[in-house]
């Protein structure tokens, strides 16, 4: 055993163990071995994959979906478990309700239950719960006969056919994990638990990995994803749909590329929200000043939210790297610790980077600039981004008010290379302004709507405990019968 400063250096097995057991407190999961694991790029092999295994299901399906849209897929999908809930099938659906408003309130969901399947919404708006716009069930996954599980990025919409997304199908001891995952959120979205689902948890392959099922409040993947960073030695390659990065992450990306390490960020040029990516490009400049290279996406949308590092660790699921997805959404994520499909990720990060232009540091003041010359923007059409836009722009809050906060309180400088990006959220900011001063109706009437919600809400709480407060005191409940009798010298004559 070597020296250094006359004390023993640890040996690597300790280094592993210390590795090991940080990863495990930080992931809040266990590192499973024994399962398999296939990576599916896009929607084409996703959703056949998808439809394929609920056509074969014998016993259950589960599905925990964000978004569940009423177009082609999302009939196709839903007729697709109509049919296994008509054979006997036990079929359980839990949808977002902010995800899926319109469908929702346009009955989407009926045939379902009509055909037997049992169907419930996270947190939709009550009189008796409140309007809770936050902490979505922002999950993706379905489980087939406690077999097989997918897992990703996608949603069941036809949206996807034309995005740039990856999901995983599972197989192994972690099908325990992912079942116990639904049955959780199944609990805390309505009454009564989901009925036992038997598990096939043998061993199906030789990778070894982490289901982190993310509760709100918990932070076990921010955690995760702040110790890789300081972990990674060589590379660290990221994909995020919706990057708003914490300024301790962008610190972290920063330190790690300061120290050699290859940091690469891949994010949408042309988002499903408009100016999400005006936004996110207020924190590339720090980034690109410390090394870190940055790449946006010429395609339509790039939806996938991955991570690979050092050719040995790769993170898959519907986490993005943000506040909400971080602390006050349900996620779900498998990080895998397997050399072959890290090099498979690593391969289809660099194939994503052949239709990408990569953002570099030009000119006097280091501007953030494209460092090649860009084809034609692709954007979505018209009226998807109009409709898109409206039910993604309340989970983007938390974003946008990180990184406006971050300027506004001074926790990071405002170079010049920001200045576009900041001039646009300022005049933006100005202009809500002039038409509230003009107009202060468009706040009153948004906020006494909300005000009076919020009141009724807590009056008929009020009502619902004390009407139990006065039942009980009509119904006081009966002592509890002893066991035996008193002894004869404690009976009263």
């Amino acid at each position: 055993m070597s020296m250094r400063d006359g004390r023993p250096a640890p040996t690597t097995s300790l280094f592993r163990q210390l590795a090991e057991q940080a990863l495990a407190r930080s992931a809040g999961a266990p590192l499973v071995a024994g399962n398999r694991v296939e990576l599916l790029f896009d929607a084409a092999a996703n959703f056949a994959a998808w439809l394929d295994a609920i056509a074969r299901a014998e016993h259950s399906i589960l599905v925990e979906m964000y978004l569940f849209a009423d177009d082609d897929f999302g009939r196709r999908l839903r007729g697709a478990l109509q049919d296994k809930a008509r054979q006997g099938v036990r079929v359980y659906l839990l949808y977002d309700w902010l995800g899926c408003w319109r469908e929702h309130y346009r009955g989407f969901f009926k045939p379902l239950q009509q055909a037997g399947a049992e169907v419930r919404v996270w947190q939709p708006p009550s009189f008796g719960k409140g309007f809770r716009l936050l902490g979505r069930d922002h999950r993706k996954l379905i489980v087939v006969d406690g077999h097989t599980a997918f897992i990703g990025g996608l949603c069941a919409s036809s949206r996807w056919n034309d995005w740039r997304d990856t999901g995983l199908r599972l197989q192994g001891p972690l099908l325990d994990d992912a079942v116990t995952a639904f049955a959780d959120s199944w609990l805390h979205a309505g009454d009564g638990a989901l009925p036992a689902v038997a598990t096939d948890h043998g061993s199906h392959g030789d990778v070894a990995a982490r289901l982190i099922a993310t509760t709100p409040a918990t932070a076990n993947l921010m955690r995760l994803d702040l110790l890789i960073a300081g972990f990674a030695r060589r590379r660290l390659w990221l994909t995020d749909a919706y990057f708003m990065g914490t300024s301790t992450y962008l610190t972290a990306l920063q330190q790690a590329a300061r120290d050699g390490v290859d940091v690469r960020l891949l994010v949408p040029r042309a988002s499903d929200i408009g100016w999400i990516a005006t936004v996110s490009r207020t924190l590339y400049r720090p980034l690109l000043s410390a090394g870190v290279r940055v790449f946006e996406w010429d395609g339509t949308m790039i939806h996938a939210k991955t991570a690979v590092a050092d050719s040995r660790w790769a993170r898959i699921g519907s986490t993005n790297l943000n506040v909400s997805s971080w602390l006050a959404n349900r996620e779900l994520d498998l990080a895998i610790e397997d050399e072959a499909l890290a090099r498979q990720m690593e391969a289809r990060f660099l194939h994503d980077l052949d239709h990408a232009t990569e953002v570099v540091l030009s000119g006097q003041h280091l501007r953030p600039a494209l460092k090649h010359a860009r084809s034609a923007r692709h954007r979505l059409p018209v009226r998807q981004q109009a409709v898109v836009g409206a039910t993604a722009a309340a989970r983007q809050a938390l974003r946008i008010g990180d990184a406006v906060g971050a300027a506004v309180r001074g926790t990071r400088s405002v170079e010049q290379s920001e200045a576009a990006s900041f001039l646009s959220i300022a005049l933006t900011l100005l202009g809500l302004t002039l038409l509230l001063l003009l107009f202060p109706w468009l706040a009153a009437l948004p906020l006494a709507l909300l005000l009076g919600f919020a009141g009724i809400s807590v009056l008929l709480r009020a009502a619902t405990l004390y009407r139990r407060r006065w039942q009980k005191k009509q119904h006081p409940a009966a002592p509890a019968r002893p066991d035996k009798p008193p002894p004869d010298d404690e009976v009263k004559p």
